[in-house]
């Protein structure tokens, strides 16, 4: 991995600019729904943050021929821009005077619809910049690199929030990782061709849904289907547990920072998780490996919400486990969205995929905040989470397209229809 980073400098000022646009994603993420429970208490207002947070995403799959068409690179700078705005607005609206729950739902839905065009435009960007052998490296690198730098901005943002009980630094760290991300940028270079101003290219709308129909096609066939169908129960289920990790990390812990700590671990689960799919990538089918993590996962789950109540330091590495192997589950699936496309086709089936999970976190993320108000006990949203991991594992051995999955290096792209 390091031999890709030295000798290709392209990717490296890509990988520096994503390390930085990742790091405040993570902490726009993570402190504003600490914030808002730390501020009202109150499970509906964490679902609807967590509803917000996969709202814009929805109609992720209308600007995926946009994106295809367009400069990859120039749209993640206008992307950047625009949250480093919002970044920059939160840091001074909100102590200025209280605007309310209203101003930061607003703030999320605008925050994150730059992201519904930044992340297809960045899943498009990386095939063409790195070789097909290696994406999952690449991948790997950026997830290691990113969560490496993020946990040490993290620890130093929940020490001081800790210390002194204010939110704002966390804006202004916010403000100032954007700010590098848009100076990195500027290094970045568009691999694609310039592409003359003709009257076919000005006639957007013309082939617009042609392209659009296209990629909706290719997402229903075969093993797209599948694998998409899975990993949108898996999130529905997620996002359940999610909206209520905040109030679980509070009772188990006894402060409403310790859903800090257990998303800090989440970060060097991730790292596990990049190191779980350098192992095994070249060792196993990608279907065996997508059926041990989901199983496995679900068990891990179970048995942390069982062990946290008893052994609070057994538990944490427990919790790593799972986040290590729902993140290669993540990272397999990000590397055949990368692969199994026609490059010109993967922005719209980034985004479409994009669209439908959201649509499943959001619903996840209702259904979360109504089951965090109605059960008694918030460890079996847990429970019940690590129990539908189990099954989807199941169902995953017997789904005969995604059995025929061979080695992630040696899959290539399936034929458009």
């Amino acid at each position: 991995m390091s031999k890709l980073f030295l000798e290709n400098g392209n990717f490296r000022n890509f990988l520096l600019f994503q390390t930085f646009r990742s790091i405040s994603s993570g902490i726009f993420s993570i402190f504003m729904m600490w914030m808002i429970h730390f501020e009202y208490q109150n499970p509906f207002y964490t679902g609807a943050v967590g509803f917000m947070f996969a709202f814009p995403f929805v109609a992720s799959f209308i600007i995926g021929p946009f994106v295809d068409r367009r400069n990859k690179v120039t749209l993640m700078r206008i992307a950047c821009f625009v949250q480093f705005v919002i970044a920059g607005l939160l840091l001074v609206i909100p102590f200025s005077f209280s605007p309310g729950i209203w101003f930061f739902l607003l703030a999320i839905f605008i925050f994150y619809i730059a992201l519904v065009i930044d992340q297809p435009a960045e899943t498009a960007l990386l095939p063409m910049i790195v070789s097909n052998e290696d994406l999952i490296k690449a991948n790997a690198l950026i997830r290691i690199v990113a969560t490496l730098f993020g946990l040490g901005i993290g620890v130093f943002l929940y020490l001081t929030i800790d210390s002194n009980g204010g939110f704002q630094v966390v804006y202004a760290v916010n403000v100032a990782v954007l700010l590098i991300a848009l100076v990195f940028s500027a290094f970045l270079r568009s691999p694609e061709p310039k592409k003359p101003e003709t009257p076919a290219n000005k006639a957007i709308f013309k082939t617009y849904f042609a392209e659009l129909k296209q990629g909706l096609i290719f997402v229903r066939r075969g093993v797209m289907l599948f694998l998409i169908v899975f990993l949108v129960f898996m999130d529905i289920f997620a996002s359940v547990a999610y909206v209520n990790l905040p109030m679980f990390a509070q009772i188990h812990t006894g402060e409403a920072s310790g859903y800090i700590i257990l998303t800090a671990l989440a970060m060097v689960g991730g790292i596990l998780g990049s190191y779980i799919s350098r192992i095994v990538g070249p060792k196993l089918e990608v279907w065996k490996i997508f059926v041990a993590c989901f199983i496995l996962a679900g068990i891990a789950r179970i048995i942390f919400v069982h062990v946290i109540a008893q052994d609070f330091s057994r538990a944490l590495w427990i919790f790593i486990l799972y986040i290590g192997l729902g993140s290669t589950i993540g990272m397999f699936f990000r590397t055949l969205m990368q692969k199994l496309p026609p490059k010109h086709m993967i922005a719209r089936v980034n985004t479409i995929t994009t669209s439908l999970f959201s649509i499943s976190s959001a619903l996840g993320a209702l259904l979360g905040g109504l089951l965090g108000t109605l059960i008694a006990n918030v460890d079996t949203v847990f429970i019940i989470q690590g129990i539908s991991y189990i099954v989807i594992g199941v169902c995953v051995c017997l789904t005969g397209p995604i059995r025929k999955l061979s080695k992630i290096d040696d899959i290539t792209s399936i034929e458009t229809p």
